[in-house]
């Protein structure tokens, strides 16, 4: 009776890890950091990652971060298209 308890949450446990949906930010980085790494040539500036990953638009977001998602250091921002739709977009900062 307990082994099948046990093996019920582990399932359970697996099944909700897997439909977690976005991965969540680790971390991120106060604007002096971030600037601070850009200048040391470790990070991309958010422009440079938007052309690098093809993304056209304009930035709308005075929010913009970098967050470690992942692992990985990622830009977070929200962009507006050529048809004025505002939608948020993730870019690798690496």
């Amino acid at each position: 009776m307990i082994i099948r308890l046990v093996a019920a949450a582990g399932i359970a446990l697996a099944l909700t890890s897997a439909l977690a949906g976005p991965a969540v930010a680790e971390e991120c980085l106060s604007k002096r950091e971030i600037q601070s790494q850009i200048d040391a040539g470790q990070l991309r500036p958010l422009a440079e990652a938007m052309a690098a990953a093809g993304v056209d638009g304009k930035i709308i977001s005075a929010g913009a971060e970098v967050c470690k998602i992942d692992g990985q250091w990622q830009w977070r921002v929200n962009v507006m298209d050529s048809n004025g739709e505002s939608k948020p977009v993730t870019l690798p900062a690496e």
